[in-house]
This record gives structure tokens, sequence and C-alpha cells, in this order.
């Protein structure tokens, strides 16, 4: 297959001048082949295809920079008279001129205020040629780093026009030593990719020239971002650590690497009014916007892959690979399904998902995927029936290959427990949360004096849009479906599907965490099922309300943002059980052997698709952890 270009830049011309001519030169043809293509979509395209893409761009920059001369005259033509006396005697610097990340938003901004008769500016290109990397008289600093001998060389733009284009907040100029931050934490962050994510780090290597320092995010989280119309730049702010600044560097390359695409190959038809679900964020996406998500997010879920392949990421890193394997597969089995896609498109979202769905080290052995009758009826047989009410904690890497992903697994549910039966899933949001206690609940620290800063940032935790933190695919799918509703805790939230979910849901005082004015006492109540999907007795959220049935227990004070009724926030701080998790395997394992003394019990065990599951009732479960909270004194000063 060869996949012929006919992007369409500013100019709307079609096709792509020759990479190696003048600025006058008279346009060619660029070709994407097969293997090129496939390549592209797996996110392993090398140097070999970033060059080609490079080349597609250096095409479409001569074509604005000849619509430019055309439609602004004299006022640029200095400049251009240079730029192609600078063709002729130094290629090399040619090129770099005219692949400066931000010629191609500079001269698109200025076609459309011309076009529209406004008086715009062109005094930017005369700097940009003269000085391609100093467009304020003064250069970006420059950051070289090396590690076994593949090398990062990028600049860091803390100046200059057209950077707005990335959409968010950028930095104010680099001070020395925060020059200096830069460059340690990208050489560490360059050395996470060239060890452990060699492929990534050969084409961000071959791509990235530019790196664009922005402001930390309202809740003083990372925030990266590429922009469509600046090839080679990536925006990012510094996070402490260098994995995370590793990973948005692979991120953002792959929407830099899309969009270079997308201008020599249309994967999608014009836009439409038809809008996506995208499993990462809650506003129905456009099937470009989605297609840009899924592949980046292709990058993420790969990323994770090798964390756990090279036993470095922990924890995190299985976490981070569930989440992300299930929301680019659920997205590209969306894309599949949109009808937007060209037949181009269809090959591309069909190999990305291939991709998407390459096991991971310690993964079940490949099987057909599951369907929808098969995840029900193996459910029906471990024990789940018609009215049930049941809390589910999940992996869905643990159940293998899954026809349609989350939404599948959802859909199987809902079969089984029928329309008097309800779906209840843990949304929590610890890190909505004070800064000085992320270590704990997001899992990484930052410096005391950006605390107040944050404090006046973090978002305020809405029911209907937060995300749900670290519990993984299934509850977020759970969350955004028509019809579920969520409790209002703003750190301990439950989201309900079903028949009951109202009354579950309803009252979730904002002081109690898991106790008895919360969804899990009316869970016990309901005589509601417990099943751990893939998971152990150490994610058991239903233990929790054992804690708060003896006496004596810790208390501590929590903080975190809610809305003020006005449309504003505001801080919130109370003080609840000192919640404890570290015995619930130890409580669980207890529980099991009494269960198997006494023939099974309350207990059924058994499989659904690969995943070891526990289904068990909730009341007899938090029962047992009281008495052996009791027994054991734990958590009681």
């Amino acid at each position: 297959m060869s996949v012929r270009g006919t992007g369409t830049g500013a100019t709307g011309a079609t096709g792509a001048t020759g990479a190696t001519g003048a600025p006058g030169s008279a346009p060619g043809r660029h070709v994407v082949g097969r293997e090129d293509f496939l390549a592209l979509a797996r996110a392993r395209g090398g140097a070999r295809r970033v060059a080609l893409l490079r080349a597609g761009q250096l095409s479409k920059r001569m074509l604005l920079v000849r619509a430019l001369r055309e439609a602004a005259g004299e006022r640029v033509e200095e400049a251009y008279r240079g730029l192609v006396a600078l063709n002729r005697e130094d290629p090399d610097a040619w090129r770099e001129v005219m692949l400066q990340p931000y010629l191609d938003e500079g001269a698109a901004r200025t076609l459309v205020a011309l076009e529209r008769g406004e008086d715009a500016d062109t005094s930017w290109f005369d700097r940009l040629v003269r000085a391609p990397y100093a467009p304020e008289g003064t250069p970006w600093p420059r950051v070289r780093t090396v590690c076994e001998g593949r090398v990062l060389d990028v600049r860091l733009a803390d100046r200059g026009p057209f950077r707005d284009a990335h959409g968010h907040p950028l930095a104010p100029p680099l001070t020395g030593p925060e020059q200096e931050r830069w460059a340690r934490t990208l050489g560490e962050a360059w050395r996470v990719l060239v060890r452990r994510h060699p492929w990534h780090a050969e084409a961000v290597a071959a791509c990235l020239t530019t790196l664009v320092p922005l402001e930390p995010g309202p809740d003083g989280g990372g925030v990266s971002s590429a922009a469509r119309r600046a090839h080679g730049a990536v925006a990012a702010s510094l996070p402490e650590d260098p994995v995370l600044l590793a990973l948005g560097l692979v991120h953002e390359f792959l929407h830099v690497q899309l969009g270079a695409l997308l201008d020599l190959v249309p994967l999608h038809g014009p836009p439409t009014a038809a809008r996506h679900h995208a499993p990462w964020r809650p506003d129905p996406r456009p099937a470009g916007a989605l297609l840009q998500g899924t592949y980046a997010h292709l990058g993420v879920t790969d990323f994770w892959r090798a964390e756990l392949a090279a036993g470095t990421g922990g924890p995190r890193a299985r976490r981070e690979y569930e989440t992300w394997h299930g929301h680019t597969d659920a997205a590209a089995g969306t894309l599949l399904g949109s009808g937007e896609l060209t037949p181009a498109g269809e090959r591309f979202v069909t190999e990305l998902r291939r991709a998407v769905r390459r096991p991971h080290p310690g993964a079940p052995a490949r099987t057909a995927p599951l369907t929808r009758g098969r995840l029900a009826a193996e459910l029906r047989a471990l024990g789940l029936g018609a009215g049930d009410t049941v809390l589910v904690h999940s992996s869905l890497r643990a159940l293998g290959p899954v026809e349609g992903g989350a939404e599948t697994v959802v859909d199987a549910f809902l079969d089984v427990l029928g329309p008097a039966g309800t779906l209840v899933v843990y949304t929590q949001t610890p890190d909505n949360s004070d800064p000085s206690r992320w270590p704990g609940t997001r899992g990484y620290a930052v410096p005391e004096e950006q605390w107040d800063r944050l404090r006046e940032r973090l978002p305020a935790f809405d029911p209907d849009t937060t995300p749900a933190f670290g519990v993984g695919v299934l509850p977020e799918t759970v969350r955004a479906r028509p019809g579920a509703l969520r409790s209002t805790h703003p750190q301990s939230s439950f989201t309900a599907l079903g028949a009951r979910a109202r009354e579950l849901t309803a009252h979730h005082a904002p002081d109690c965490h898991l106790g008895e004015r919360s969804p899990l006492a009316r869970l016990e109540e309901a005589g509601a099922r417990v099943l751990l999907l893939g998971v152990g007795w150490e994610v058991c959220t239903a233990f929790h309300l054992a804690e708060y049935r003896l006496p004596g227990r810790p208390r501590q004070t929590y903080s975190c943002v809610v809305g003020d009724g006005a449309g504003g926030r505001a801080w919130y701080t109370y003080t609840d059980v000192r919640l404890d998790s570290s015995p619930f395997a130890r409580i669980g394992a207890a529980y099991e052997a009494d269960a198997v003394r006494e023939g099974g019990g309350d207990l059924v065990r058994g499989r659904v698709g690969a995943a070891d599951c526990r289904l068990f009732g909730l009341g007899p479960a938090v029962a047992h952890a009281a008495v052996w909270l009791a027994d054991h004194g734990a958590g009681v000063p």
C-alpha cells in the first residue's frame, strides 16, 4: 500500500513541495509507504519515519512562505530574498530557519489577518529569518544531554511570539538556576528514555528541537502540550519526577508526529457535529480530537508497559498501565465504530489497537477476546444474578482481552443484574487534598514553597465531572454512563448504576469517608455483595466500615476543595477516622480460611475470563473484619 499525501496547509494548496528545493521551487509529492504507515500507527516510526514527516513539514512551510510573500508583498520581500540566498549559500541553515517550530503558526496567523484586511505585523518573519532561535534578540537557552551515545539537543523557548499556541500559561523567562534545573531534569529524563524506552528516544531526538516551559497546572500537577502548527516543539511544566517528564515527552511527541502525518494523509473526514466519548475526559470529543488523544495515549500505555518490563515502576506502573491500556483500547474501538475515519484512518486505528493490545510481562496468554455474552455467562456461573446489588473492585487487565473494552464489561454486568439490580463502584478522589499530603494521596511530593500557590488553584470537586483517581478503568466507565449517580463526598465517593442507585448514593456525609453515614453502610443494609475481579483483598473498601465500629480508632484532619454554592470554590477541613488499609490482605486471608473450613460459607471463588475472582456478602465480611481488628488491636493507640 502507498498512501499519498494530499494534506492542506493554510494556503489550501494540495500536494507538497519537494523537501530540498528553494522557497520558490515547483511542488512535488510525498509518499508514505505501507510499512512506514503501519510503523507510525504503532508509534514505532523511528528516526527514518521522523525524517519522512519532517520532509513533509518542510514542503508545507515552503508553500506557506510563498503564500506569505504573495499576500504581504514588500513588507516581507527583503526577508524572503534573504531566505532564498540562505538556501543557496547554506542549505542546512536554511532548513533550520524553515523548520523553526513557530514559523508555521506565525505564517498562518499573518495570512488570516491579511485575508481579513487587518494590518498584520510581519516583523516577526524578518527576525526569525535572521536568528531563528533568538526571536526577541536573546538566544533561547540550549540544553544538550548525552546518554549511551544518544544525544538530545533542544532549546528552551522561554520567550518569543506564538508560543501561546500551546494553550497553557507560559512560564516567565528562565533565570540561571532555573535553566540549570531544567538541564538537570532533562538529563535524568533522557536517561530514562534511552535506557528503558530506546525506540521512543530515537524518534524524540530526531524531531524535538524546542521545549517551551509552562507553569504547573491549577492543582500543581504537571502540564504538557503540543500545538498543531508547531512541529518540533513540546511545551511542559517541570515536574519533580524525571520519569513524568520522560512520559510527557513521549505523549506530546506523538501528538506532534500525528499532526505531521495528517498533513500528508487524511485519516478522518471533514469535521461534523458528531461527538464521541473519550474515557479520559468528561466532555465528548470530535473524531479528530479523539484520534489525537488515542494516539498520544498509545504512547502512555507503551511507556508504562515498558516500565513494568523493566521492573522499575512498582505499583504506580501497573496502575497507570491498566488505566491507560483500557482507556486507549476503548477509544480505538469508538473511533472504528464512528463512521468518520477514512479507509487509511481505519487501517491506522486498527494497527494502533493491535499495538495497544501487545501483552506486557506477566500478562495471561492471549486468547480470543471476551465477548459481552461470554462475560455475562461467566459472571452468572460465578454466582451473580438478577436483582443483585454488587460493589465491584476490578482489574480489567486481569480479564484478558475484551471485545469493546470496559464498555463491554459494564454492559455484561447490567445484563446479569437486570433492571432490578445495581452496579456500584468506588470513585475516590484522594488527590483532592492539601499539597502537604500529596506524597500519600498522589504518590509524589511538591516543594513546600509551592504549597500556597497550589492551594489557591486546586479545582473544586464536582461529582458530575471530576474523574476518579487510582481505581482503574471500570469505575470511570461507570461514572461516565448516562443515568449513573455519584455520592458527593469530595474524597471518597461511590457511583451506582441501576435500580437502587439513588438510595445508595443520596446521603453521604461530607465528614464521613466510609463509615455509618456513607454508601458502604447503605450497601450493607441492602444486602449487597462484593466482587473482587482480578484484584486482591488489599483493595476491599468494605473493610473500612469495620474501622468505624471499633472504639478508640485514631482520627485525623482532612482538607479538600469543594464548591461554595455560588460557582466558586472553598477549602473544607474536617476530622474523621484515620483510614488504614495495611491489614486488609491479612483480614481477607483469614476470612477466606474461615470460609474454607466452613465448606465455602458466604465466599465463592472462580474465574471470569483470565481473572481470579472472589464474590461474597458485604455484611459478613465487615463483621469478620471488625472482630479481626478488635482481636489484633490494629490501629488502636
